[in-house]
């Protein structure tokens, strides 16, 4: 299913610009996506269907899969434009129920920068532009050297969890 939006936007390679964390391996029923990028207006598409392991209600998307999608979303906005960032604070809206093998529109931009504050507004519409969810989204920039010395973490260190 082509929407109208996806006119003049660039289809996101993954493992090239970034890694998805929602996407899972390719025909294993969980989270079908693809991000496009509308570089004009610094908006990112996400071409979305939940399959059956993705599942909440009978028939219908689990509200936790929707709400990641819309954090990856969001955060893959920040940093395709330019804003390497972390989430500080996320809120999800429903408004209808989402429906299992129908391909769906995620959308976000970001609305405003107030220093080192990325605020984001998102939203899940189906083909005739019926409105699902929405999400808003604060996002901190971080310095470069924050995302390397968080890669340099030794995760082999044991950890007291009780």
């Amino acid at each position: 299913m082509q929407y109208p939006e996806l006119a003049n936007t660039v289809p996101i390679e993954f493992g090239k610009q970034f890694i998805s964390f929602v996407k899972g391996r390719p025909n294993d029923d969980r989270i079908s996506l693809k991000y496009y990028h509308d570089q004009s207006q610094g908006t990112l598409y996400a071409q979305v269907m939940f399959g059956h392991q993705a599942q909440g209600p009978p028939g219908h998307a689990h509200g936790g899969a929707i709400s990641a999608v819309f954090d990856e979303l969001m955060g893959a906005c920040c940093w395709i434009n330019g804003y390497p960032s972390m989430t500080a604070q996320f809120t999800t809206r429903f408004f209808k129920p989402v429906p299992l093998d129908v391909a769906m529109l995620f959308s976000t931009t970001i609305k405003e920068i107030q220093g080192s504050k990325l605020k984001l507004k998102a939203i899940l519409l189906n083909s005739v532009n019926e409105r699902y969810a929405s999400a808003r989204g604060l996002f901190i920039l971080q310095n470069m050297d924050t995302f390397e010395r968080m890669s340099r973490i030794d995760l082999k260190q044991p950890t007291n969890i009780e």
